[in-house]
């Protein structure tokens, strides 16, 4: 009965979500605002995801490749990931919110004991901008969506639609947004901050915060009073492919004054599905914890 219900509730969610594919091709402004809109609604609406994420994030000065299998239960935070190319490729990683001391199980292959780290450990976040927690649509969306508000009554030379085009067998509509003030400022750190919650107080990267302040060696490595360097919004610019049946935006490119500073890519996305109760446990058949 419970799997009939959650069968049925995923079908509700996803008949909800693609029964939006009469929204037109952007025409003016308004309808560019009204499509980026769209988006931010329709990735605050996935509960679950499965999908192939291929990355590239610039990391100490250098452009790091990666690809990984991801499952994803959005709230209560439930992610399984397994690394299938770059940094660490083999290693499978278990997290379940309010669990295992909220802690995730690692495992780097059969012949190595699975071991247990913080999601926020520097050898879970080696060489990646962001955690675990920030998987998904709603970290990267957030900021984009912020940014695009700041400015959107700027929109018509901030915001471009080029058309729509085929992404992984998706008609997409592709948008430029170019924030074309951005800057950085000058910014004292207030009594119990760090890095991490400036970022989020601010809607910003805070590997962003690590590259343009180079004296700063971590994120907590900083002190109240310090004056620091921060950006006005989370990218200079950002290309996004717009899938035109989720509205999710499937691809994107992110831009800072020095240049890229990541591309994401989502293959074989599947969003609201049902999970077996077992596929967030290391039990499950499949894998190899």
């Amino acid at each position: 009965m419970k799997k009939y219900i959650l069968t049925l509730f995923t079908g509700i969610m996803c008949s909800a979500i693609s029964a939006q594919t009469a929204f037109k091709a952007p025409e003016t402004t308004e309808e560019l605002g009204q499509l980026v809109e769209k988006m931010m609604t329709n990735i605050r609406a996935v509960k679950t995801a499965k999908f192939k994420f291929i990355k590239i994030e610039r990391y100490e000065g250098k452009m790091v490749n990666s690809e990984q299998f991801v499952k994803l239960n959005v709230s209560p935070k439930k992610i399984y990931m397994h690394l299938l190319q770059g940094p660490h490729s083999g290693t499978e990683l278990l997290y379940v919110q309010g669990t295992n001391d909220n802690k995730a199980f690692v495992s780097a292959g059969s012949f190595v004991p699975t071991i247990s780290l913080s999601p926020f450990s520097s050898m879970v976040r080696e060489k990646q901008r962001h955690t675990i927690y920030e998987l998904g649509f709603l970290y990267t969306g957030d900021l984009i969506y912020d940014a695009y508000t700041r400015y959107k009554d700027k929109a018509k030379d901030y915001a471009k639609y080029d058309g729509t085009i085929t992404y992984d067998n998706r008609e997409c509509y592709k948008v430029t947004l170019d924030n074309k003030e951005y800057k950085l400022s000058d910014y004292k750190v207030l009594e119990g901050e760090d890095l991490i919650k400036i970022a989020r107080k601010f809607k910003l990267d805070e590997y962003s915060l690590l590259e343009y302040n180079p004296s700063v060696k971590g994120y907590t490595e900083v002190k109240t009073g310090q004056t620091i360097k921060i950006p006005d919004t989370f990218c200079k610019k950002v290309i996004m492919y717009i899938d035109a049946k989720t509205f999710l935006p499937v691809y994107q490119e992110i831009y800072d004054l020095t240049g890229l500073i990541a591309k994401y890519e989502y293959h074989n996305l599947e969003i609201n599905i049902p999970f077996a109760d077992d596929e967030f446990t290391k039990k499950y058949k499949e894998y190899g914890f």
